[in-house]
């Protein structure tokens, strides 16, 4: 667990730990006895506390997070880091911490009860607690603002955001950055000043002119569901203007707070569900394909950024296109990504060159020969895409993958006319996929196991979370997206405006709201998709005529600067538009709408119990493989907001009852397209009280 090293006067203690050094009570004791035995041992004048070169720890266990039932339980684990960390503080010969790779949550906080802190270059550095809507309950409120100053220190408290060992070293939270292989020997070398720095005795560095405002601006704009943020500010608070031994209460009562709440429940159960998703007993032990070089048939927006994300994670990229205008706008479109990924400090130019040089645009077909995996990723039609299939077959090695990014077309149909069909499966990525953490694999019954496990393996090595779905039309996530976008759609016909139809999706939680989504992903595509899936579930309605009239007008979205809003060159903002309100009022009068606008609650009922229902159909389909990939993927995927657990954990915490009943009224009002599904309806009467 731990290993102990006696380099000259100074003692080597490296963790070696599993789940990446996770720190564990086990891990803490074993650390306090080590920190006793320095000490008491005359030969020992210092210690220096290592990592692995990946990992210095990856935090506290989330196993003891998720373990504890009460209030009184959560106050005493906190209480038993913040002692842990606090002997260590204490402790007369200094304490080093040598870290590199990644330096997470607890970990950090334990870097900080340390007398000095020297990092490798490829050291990141992360308080991710609050995007599981949890405080950290080791000190860190208290110890960091006094480090690194109030400002800086609720920055990274409240965004979770990462940054690098030279903007740790610029701010004070580290002393040296050194090469990766001269760790140890740097931290050997260096001397903390004496007496030792105590991070809690620290006086804090004084406030910049605007104090904490921009963390009062993020507290204005978070929900009141999510507690964390407003805790954190709180401890931060009270321990600068009262104590250290104040705030170290304060965060301990609000660590148990804030996992009390719902939001951190569903945030800790999404955290362990996205894990599970690419646990296949199916494909467990099949060994997966080599892949080291991959290609992407068709570089429009989808297959540009599908390249990017494979070269990315270090592949080889061949990308094939047969207008050379086309591969034009790629190459620029690929250089203008990474480009603003440098200038965020998210990318080193070196690395962004390398991975623009991994990928080869090119019009020849024969180029695709030696590649591990093909995504296909041209226009959504069975026929274009048949044809890419079959004229890449013969070109690629027996043992490639076939990948289809298509959305809503049944592989079945992608895979007639294939020599090889059982090497063929989707990999839907999702806008932009380069940034997108999802990607959705679906496979047939006839699919290769070796296909599935690879689809599996590459999604995970590009950094996104696999969701394996059985095929169908639509898959599992436009199959739930597509009626809430024709539902959204129906409001507008019933008098809704397009702005409080979003505003409402935004209030409930989602990033943005369902035109804003749907004009930057393309109406021209919604339409396509919704053509290949419609058939199969006359559940869903047609999709509402004003979705028609507005592409039949050229308003496509963003891409052609019109869609439900209007856009100016290079600039996303949604502006409303004179002419969607034209087309509304036309359509309006020619179906004899007049209702009274829908009010936000009607708005969010019927959209999201759309999706509900949608997703109770899949389940009970046996499209996915457990509730909880339903979860994964609707949070993931279309934006459901991961502090309300996924859309069937959502209904569920309303209650199945209660879903069905207003499933029902709503289908009295406004059709069919709102009947309970058969799946809901037995687990509705399957309910505790029922």
């Amino acid at each position: 667990m731990i290993e102990h090293t006696l380099r000259g006067n100074a003692l080597v203690l490296r963790l070696a730990a599993p789940n990446r050094n996770a720190l564990t009570l086990e891990l803490l004791e074993a650390l306090g006895a080590a920190i006793d035995n320095a000490k008491s041992n005359p030969q020992v004048s210092k210690v220096v506390l290592l990592g692995s070169p990946e990992h210095f720890s990856s935090g506290a266990d989330l196993g003891l997070v998720r373990a504890v039932e009460t209030a009184e339980q959560a106050i005493e684990l906190s209480d038993r880091f913040q002692k842990a960390f606090q002997w260590i503080e204490e402790s007369p010969k200094p304490v080093i911490a040598a870290m590199g790779g990644m330096v997470l949550g607890g970990a950090l906080e334990l870097a900080l009860a340390c007398h000095g802190r020297v990092a490798a270059e490829n050291c990141r550095f992360r308080m991710p607690e609050v995007t599981l809507g949890i405080v950290p309950g080791a000190g860190g409120t208290q110890r960091l603002p006094r480090l690194i100053g109030a400002h800086a220190a609720l920055e990274m408290l409240l965004s979770g955001r990462t940054i690098d060992a030279a903007k740790a070293l610029a701010m004070g939270l580290v002393d040296r950055v050194c090469p990766p292989a001269e760790l140890l020997e740097a931290a050997l070398a260096w001397e903390p000043p004496r007496p030792l720095r105590r991070s809690t005795r620290l006086q804090p560095a004084p406030a910049p002119p605007d104090g904490v405002a921009p963390a009062e601006a993020l507290l204005a704009r978070t929900p009141p569901e999510v507690v964390a943020p407003r805790l954190i500010f709180e401890a931060v608070k009270t321990g600068l203007e009262e104590s250290v031994e104040a705030g170290l209460a304060c965060e301990r009562r609000a660590f148990a707070q804030s996992l009390a709440s719902a939001a951190a429940q569903n945030r800790i159960y999404l955290f362990f569900a996205s894990r599970q998703t690419s646990k296949v007993p199916e494909v467990e032990g099949v060994s997966v394909a080599p892949v080291r070089s991959a290609a992407v048939v068709g570089v429009g927006t989808m297959g540009a950024n599908i390249a990017q994300a494979l070269a990315q994670a270090g592949l080889d990229v061949t990308a094939v296109d047969q207008d050379p205008a086309a591969l034009d706008r790629a190459r620029q479109r690929i250089a203008s990504s990474l480009d603003r990924r440098v200038a965020r400090g998210q990318l080193a130019p070196p690395a962004a060159k390398a991975i623009f040089q991994r990928i080869r645009l090119t019009h020849r077909w024969s180029d695709l020969g030696g590649c591990d995996l093909v995504v296909e990723a041209v226009y959504e039609d069975p026929a274009v895409k048949q044809a890419v299939f079959q004229r890449l077959e013969p070109l690629v090695g027996p043992q490639a993958v076939l990948a289809s990014n298509t959305s809503a077309i049944s592989l079945d149909l992608l895979a007639a006319g294939l020599t090889h069909p059982e090497r063929l499966v989707a990999m839907h990525f999702f806008h932009p996929a380069h940034h997108m953490p999802l990607v959705e694999v679906a496979y047939r019954p006839q699919s290769a196991p070796q296909a599935i496990a690879t689809a599996l393996h590459v999604a995970r090595i590009l950094g996104k979370t696999p969701v394996l779905v059985r095929n169908c039309p639509g898959f599992l996530v436009d199959r739930l997206f597509i009626p809430y976008v024709k539902e959204a759609f129906a409001l507008l016909e019933d008098g809704a405006p397009p702005e409080a139809v979003d505003r409402a999706m935004v209030a409930f939680g989602f990033p943005m709201g369902p035109f804003a989504l749907i004009d930057m992903t393309g109406l021209d595509i919604l339409i396509a998709s919704d053509r290949q899936i419609s058939a199969a579930y006359p559940w869903h309605g047609p999709m509402p005529p004003v979705a028609f009239r507005l592409v039949e007008e050229g308003r496509l979205g963003q891409k052609t600067h019109a869609g439900v809003y209007e856009y100016s060159e290079g600039d996303p903002t949604p502006r409303p538009s004179p002419v969607t309100a034209r087309i509304l009022a036309e359509v309006q009068g020619r179906h004899g709408h007049a209702h009274q606008p829908p009010a936000d609650d009607e708005i969010v009922q019927r959209l999201v119990l759309r999706m509900v229902n949608e997703a109770y159909y899949a389940l009970g389909d046996g499209i996915a493989r457990s509730a909880s990939d339903i979860d994964v993927a609707t949070v993931l995927g279309i934006g459901f907001p991961d502090y309300r657990g996924g859309v069937l954990r959502y209904a569920r915490q309303c209650g199945p009852d209660a879903v069905f009943r207003r499933l029902e009224c709503l289908a009295q009002r406004h059709g069919t397209r709102f009947r309970p599904s058969p799946f809901l309806q037995q687990e509705a009467r399957n309910a505790p009280g029922c």
